[in-house]
């Protein structure tokens, strides 16, 4: 559940997709005016639908109000029960649908980091819309705006993505060890510094997104859905990667990573 580490929406007309530009290598969707900050250590996923529908319908809402409302709504369309005041990725895509950035929403899976940001970077190009980003092992929301990759994706499929431009609401005042602790607006990462953030979903019992690299995407039907991951057996291999990442999950349920973060 994604519950981030540390509605009352207006209905208008949705805004156009973002004009295909000329390709010079990046891609960029972003529009001053669309950052809201996340109002609570638990508000991540309410204010990243508030960025994304920001950007969709050209809007500028930071309210408190609308944020919340957001997250209510994702919470009571999540497919698992929420335990940590966060919402999963199926209410995330539920709520952007029904708040007018698209009927086309919705949450895809990749097994590699370089899968997902291509699904990600290519629905970007075609539609002119943000894409939402699990990181923190699923535990925290961030929106991906743009991309630099080696081909543009409205011509080929063959291309690789090289950068991506993100976005992350505890900016600027979540800090840990007295560091922003997310990107601000425009910020691009290459893959290798994006991957320590971006990673593959633990959630314990989130069967549909377990081990996979997740992304709330528009057109989602385009994008490849490899079949659920088998339920964790009940013993750990502390050998693996993922065993190991599995008790820093559970460490977080215990000592709260988000309350090493200072929010203003």
């Amino acid at each position: 559940m994604i519950a981030c580490l540390v509605l009352t929406a207006l209905v208008g007309t949705v805004a156009a997709p973002a004009q295909a530009a000329t390709w010079n290598g990046r891609f960029s969707i972003w529009r001053n005016g669309a950052f809201a900050p996340q109002y609570t250590d638990f508000s991540c996923v309410g204010a990243t639908i508030q960025i994304m529908v920001n950007l969709v319908r050209n809007r500028a809402d930071k309210s408190r109000r609308g944020q919340f409302a957001y997250l209510d709504h994702a919470q009571e369309r999540s497919r698992y029960p929420v335990t940590d005041l966060g919402a999963d990725p199926q209410g995330w895509a539920q709520a952007l649908r029904d708040y007018g950035a698209g009927d086309d929403y919705g949450w895809a899976n990749d097994p590699t980091i370089e899968g997902s940001l291509h699904t990600a970077a290519k629905q970007i190009r075609r539609t002119g819309k943000p894409v939402g980003l699990l990181v923190h092992f699923g535990r925290h929301a961030w929106v991906m705006s743009g991309f630099e990759s080696t081909a543009d994706p409205a011509q080929t499929d063959d291309f690789e993505v090289t950068a991506a431009e993100v976005v992350g609401p505890l900016w600027p005042s979540g800090t840990l060890n007295g560091r922003p602790f997310d990107p601000g607006p425009q910020t691009w990462m290459d893959v290798r510094t994006l991957s320590r953030k971006f990673d593959r979903y633990v959630e314990p019992g989130h069967d549909l997104w377990r081990d996979q690299y997740v992304t709330i995407v528009p057109r989602a039907s385009e994008a490849a859905q490899p079949p659920a991951p088998e339920p964790p057996a009940d013993a750990v291999d502390l050998r693996s990667a993922f065993g190991w990442v599995w008790v820093f999950n559970q460490l977080a349920y215990r000592i709260a990573v988000r309350d090493l973060l200072w929010l203003r």
